[in-house]
């Protein structure tokens, strides 16, 4: 699905990624230009809990390592987490700008979701973590869904609300549910939380005996982020702190009394790939050839092999 994001919405990303820059430049000591020192903390692998990092590169402050038994991409070190959720709190909204005006795009990848969820699940009550604007939600409302949301950000949170979505704009683990859920989604979400293990099984214990979790998340197995390496917007060195394999999220799963339903990967970026592999700007350039790259390998081929972009997975608890 999807032979890459459009070259309208990665224009609109520069954007957001020029705001990220600007806004982050109040961490950086500037006689040294990294992060500061009290605001960062090492860690091992979120998904071994071993210390088996291989260096792969420096981006936008950022340190990315890669586990050489799980296959798990990460930064170390990593912000604290409380300075993780006042950089989130005070975060630019430009995200629900850019679904909004591209709401094609967005629909498309949130209608192949919520089917894939519905496959899983029974229709009733859906959360949906870090909902922005509430877009998503939108469209399991009018599929019949009672909709829920968790949102950090308090411009997006008063967007979603606006819209009739109950959207709590607080830490999950600050809100009081009374009613079970029977699918939770996180979309784009995962990826910026750092202790996954801690956050699975958090949410399962929010599900109904038939309940689903759906999570969208950057793949480590891309082969856009393995040919592009830091040129790749999947690393932005403060918020992307997890960046898991197949091998990697299955493992961290079944550690959590959970299983794989479904998955299936989107967003091939073959035009991105193309751009590059042409000494162009990935995501700016030119190019018109968005189905095959370099004429070896076609958007299905790379699907097949869940190579693309992004993973969607479904998972359901382990009887």
């Amino acid at each position: 699905m999807h032979a890459g994001v459009p070259k309208e919405i990665h224009q609109k990303r520069l954007k957001m990624h020029l705001a990220n820059v600007a806004d982050r430049q109040k961490y950086f000591d500037p006689e040294t230009m990294e992060f500061y020192k009290n605001l960062t903390e090492e860690r091992n692998c979120p998904v071994c809990h071993v210390n088996q990092e291989q260096f792969i590169f420096n981006k936008d402050g950022g340190r990315y390592v890669k586990c050489t038994q799980c296959d798990m991409i990460y930064l170390n070190p990593v912000f604290k987490n409380e300075h993780l959720e006042n950089h989130y709190r005070n975060n630019h909204d430009c995200q629900s700008e850019i679904a909004t005006n591209e709401s094609e795009f967005y629909t498309a990848l949130y209608t192949k979701g919520l089917l894939a969820t519905q496959a899983a699940a029974p229709k009733g009550n859906i959360l949906d973590i870090g909902c922005s604007s509430g877009n998503f939600l939108d469209i399991a409302l009018r599929n019949g869904w009672k909709t829920y949301g968790v949102e950090l950000n308090e411009k997006e949170a008063s967007y979603a609300t606006k819209k009739g979505h109950t959207v709590h704009n607080k830490l999950l683990e600050d809100v009081a549910f009374t009613e079970k859920m029977d699918a939770v989604s996180l979309w784009d979400v995962f990826e910026h939380l750092k202790d996954g293990h801690e956050y699975l099984t958090q949410i399962k214990e929010l599900l109904s005996d038939n309940g689903v979790i759906f999570l969208q998340i950057p793949s480590a197995d891309s082969l856009a982020a393995k040919i592009l390496q830091e040129k790749c917007q999947m690393f932005d060195g403060i918020e992307h702190v997890n960046l898991y394999s197949y091998q990697g999220i299955e493992k961290l799963a079944h550690e959590c009394g959970l299983k794989i339903l479904s998955c299936e990967t989107v967003i091939s970026e073959i035009g991105v790939m193309n751009n590059y592999l042409n000494y162009d700007n990935p995501y700016l350039g030119g190019t018109t050839n968005l189905t095959s790259l370099a004429g070896l390998i076609d958007e299905k081929t790379l699907h097949d092999a869940k190579m693309g972009y992004k993973m969607q997975l479904v998972l359901g608890k382990i009887s």
